[in-house]
């Protein structure tokens, strides 16, 4: 696996988004921050991205999900919430993570979602 991978991570808290950024950051990964949708699509179509983590931003969140999967329908999506998470059937997320999962779980989360999007290509 690649420890130089790009990750964007969209996020309206700010502080949320700043300390998910120091955390994978010192885990060896590049990280490009957005703090909403609109901000995430346009950042990723002008970095070369190998993940995508997002806050669950409820139907801004889907339509970002739908635009990123229509832009790179292998790429990888992670989906973060701090409660239930609504399903969106037509476009689910690859993986999810809990807002009380602590950075380890989130880094071996973002490993295993990367290897296995390595291997898948």
């Amino acid at each position: 696996m690649n420890t130089h991978s790009t990750i964007l991570c969209i996020d309206d808290d700010e502080l949320e988004l700043s300390i998910r950024k120091m955390v994978l950051e010192s885990a060896g990964f590049d990280v490009v921050t957005a703090a909403n949708a609109v901000q995430g699509v346009e950042l990723f179509k002008a970095y070369r991205i190998d993940l995508v983590i997002t806050d669950h931003l409820d139907v801004t969140g889907n339509a970002c999900i739908s635009e990123l999967r229509r832009l790179n329908p292998r790429l990888p999506i992670m989906v973060l919430s701090g409660g239930n998470i609504p399903r969106d059937p037509l476009n689910p997320p690859d993986y999810y993570l809990h807002k009380l999962e602590g950075p380890t779980e989130m880094i071996a989360k973002v490993q295993s979602a990367l290897v296995q999007s390595e291997s898948s290509r």
